[in-house]
């Protein structure tokens, strides 16, 4: 038996004799979560919910801040999830902005993250990024506590910037050694994730703190000045909801890397595993993120449309066996459930294109799975969300010109993913409107984002500069591109070079890894 399982276990039956204690349904429920026991999950949901109406402070004070997102979309409460206000308290925060700095000509970035390695998925977001500011404006150090076995070539990490590890030191080593490089902003990019040394900032490393990227959320005890967003994921009513001051970019917070991402390659349905005469829907979201309320949802609308199958990314066997039990009692056959696995980064994006409609999850919304699929081509329904980490979705097809695919509640969602299943004229356009958007809107012109975070940390220092206290910004959009931000014989041979630089796999030796795949996650 896996260890988590063991864990799990032990946790279940100390619950037999503590069916009370909050920290042992919290415990049980994350280990739920992750292997899709939905039986559970719909056993002790409405106690957390009970818990969450009275404002239980227990649960308040001991829930993860991390896990709290996946089942509660309330910024409100998310805000307040194991806050301790004697962590940051505003004497540190004005020590820290009244510190004495030196200012110099160009703007010093430093990013923090263990996330500086490829082909995580931080990286294949930001990685265009890093390489396209503007060195004349801007000096970039990576504050990096990356694990070694994992470090990239240093002539590949070079090119992001300046690298500083900062692995075996100390938080207070590690501010100490960020304050002597004189960074101006730092960037912390994991929040309340794993592995994440986000509490260095609470050791005044720099005179402006900001939030991006890593954790869809507001970092609770955590001294930051800002969180990078848009207006999606970050609207005007979330503003009393965040410890941190708003910095919103006009398209999207989040960038995508074109050069070193794969294009996508065509195969097969045969070739993995799949039926030539279906419609298929798919998900390649972490199935942590498929909620009670996301698969009921699901077999709803897999009852509405019977010449469909769902084709689901699944990790464990577990979850395999979990989420199979859960269709199948709903009267899905096993027929229509086809498993896939994790695969190499360009056996994924070969195979994303040969769905026809891919299914957003609620309330955690794909990130980077999300993006992979507009990439490839492929039209995603999701839901609007009432916190971060429910709009991101939203704000990705809005960056990249496809907003009719985000429905404002669930019979909305049904309705779309039912009239798009009949409607295959309807959908074929969606497909190629996103691959006719891909080189135009700006969901994947890393450029155009950069300049636009650059100009959004200028208006950081130039507050910072006057002795002004951080205030909320939006930072003006640059014009829209009337031309394709790389032409096709550039495309094509960027998608060369990040086959060759970045590939895990021989292009060739596709099919035949999805075919293998296919058989094992069938078997």
């Amino acid at each position: 038996m896996p260890e988590d399982s063991r864990d799990r276990q032990t946790i279940k039956t100390l619950l037999k004799k503590f069916p009370k204690s909050i920290v042992l349904i919290q415990a049980y429920m994350i280990g739920c979560r992750e292997v899709n026991d939905f039986a559970a999950m719909a056993q002790y949901q409405p106690v957390l919910d009970r818990l969450i109406k009275d404002m239980d402070p227990r649960l308040l004070a001991t829930e993860s801040p991390f896990y709290n997102l996946h089942w509660l979309a309330d910024e409100s409460i998310n805000k307040l999830i194991g806050h301790d206000q004697k962590v940051v308290t505003p004497q540190l925060t004005a020590a820290r902005r009244s510190k004495h700095h030196r200012w110099s000509e160009k703007i010093r970035v430093g990013y923090l993250s263990s996330d500086f390695w490829v082909p995580h998925a931080t990286m294949k977001l930001v990685r265009g990024v890093l390489e396209s500011h503007d060195r004349d404006r801007f000096d970039v150090t990576l504050f990096c506590y990356t694990d070694e076995n994992r470090l990239d070539p240093v002539a590949v990490r070079e090119k992001w910037g300046r690298i500083v590890n900062i692995r075996e030191l100390t938080n207070e080593q590690a501010a100490k050694t960020i304050r002597e490089h004189d960074i101006d902003i730092l960037v912390e990019m994991k929040g309340h994730t794993r592995q994440s040394r986000a509490t260095i900032l609470n050791n005044k490393p720099a005179p402006i703190h900001v939030a991006w990227l890593g954790y869809p959320g507001s970092t609770v005890n955590v001294d930051l000045d800002y969180v990078i967003g848009d207006r999606f994921v970050l609207p005007d009513h979330a503003k009393p909801h965040y410890w941190e001051k708003f910095c919103r970019l006009p398209d999207s917070y989040q960038p995508n890397d074109v050069i070193y991402r794969p294009r996508p390659t065509l195969i097969t349905r045969r070739e993995a595993g799949l039926p030539d005469d279906k419609f298929v829907f798919a998900s390649f979201n972490a199935t942590r993120k498929i909620s009670l309320q996301t698969i009921d949802l699901w077999i709803r609308i897999l009852k509405a449309t019977p010449d469909s199958i769902i084709w689901m990314m699944c990790v464990s066997e577990e979850s395999h066996l979990n989420m199979e039990k859960k269709l199948r009692a709903a009267g899905i056959g096993s027929e229509r459930i086809i498993f896939t696995p994790r695969v190499s980064y360009e056996t994924h994006l070969a195979r994303i294109e040969l769905a026809d409609l891919g299914l957003d999850t609620y309330p955690v919304n794909g990130h980077t799975t999300t993006s992979e699929q507009l990439w490839a081509g492929l039209p995603v329904l999701t839901l609007k969300g009432t916190h971060f980490a429910s709009r991101v979705s939203e704000s990705l097809l809005n960056a990249i010109g496809l907003p009719e695919t985000v429905a404002d509640n669930e019979a909305e969602y049904f309705r779309l993913a039912v009239e798009l299943y009949n409607d295959r004229e309807r959908l074929s356009g969606y497909s190629r409107r996103l691959k006719e958007n891909r080189l135009m809107k700006p969901l994947f012109d890393h450029e155009r984002f950069c300049r636009h975070l650059e100009r959004g940390y200028e208006m950081m220092v130039e507050r910072a500069k006057m002795g002004m206290e951080p205030d909320h910004i939006d930072v003006p959009a640059l014009p829209e591109r009337t031309q394709p931000f790389l032409n096709t014989q550039t495309f094509a041979s960027s998608a060369e070079k990040s086959q060759q630089n970045a590939a895990e796999l021989p292009l060739l030796a596709i099919p035949a890894e999805l075919s293998r795949q296919a058989k094992r996650a069938s078997a």
